[in-house]
């Protein structure tokens, strides 16, 4: 099998920087450990649907060049039933209007299907001049929320399942 890293490197290397364009991608970042993703959804099948949403990020994000620079994480959870939803975390965050277009887009991207579990990653961007945030992991304002209402650490697949709507 291979590896999911090494498909995702070879991916953004492929992909390019599109820094003149006003949007910057910046990788993906397996949120839950490369074993439980790689148990949970074939390779071959994970990485078109990502490059299906990062398509459509990246027209959606492009297009928000006028807006105020910014950087961030599409967090991208899939479930089994071909389910699938998502998170924003950009400082500042995306003027709504953007926003509601790269959820809505994101959102009509059929999934893979996954079994055993829920699988979670995110994909790092820069808009408008902004760049790609350097920080490990993306924490949406609601999975904060989720997570101190537990009391306890959650795993972020167990806490994605907690707030799943």
């Amino acid at each position: 099998m291979r590896s999911i890293a090494f498909l995702f490197a070879a991916w953004l290397c492929a992909s390019g920087v599109q820094a003149a364009a006003g949007m910057t991608a910046g990788g993906v970042v397996l949120l839950q450990p490369e074993k439980v993703i790689g148990a949970r959804v074939s390779v071959d099948k994970l990485a078109p649907y990502l490059k299906q949403v990062d398509a459509v990020a990246g027209r959606t994000l492009r297009a928000a060049n006028a807006g105020p620079a910014s950087g961030g994480f599409l967090v991208v959870a899939i479930r089994p039933g071909q389910q699938s939803r998502f998170w924003l975390d950009f400082d500042p965050p995306l003027p709504q209007a953007v926003a509601d277009a790269l959820l809505a887009g994101a959102k009509d991207v059929r999934p893979p299907a996954v079994n055993g579990g829920t699988v979670v990653l995110a994909m790092k961007y820069g808009v408008a001049g902004g760049t790609v945030p350097s920080r490990p992991m993306p924490s949406p304002a609601e999975w904060a929320t989720e997570a101190k209402a537990a009391g306890k650490p959650l795993e972020i697949g167990d806490l994605v399942d907690r707030i799943w709507k």
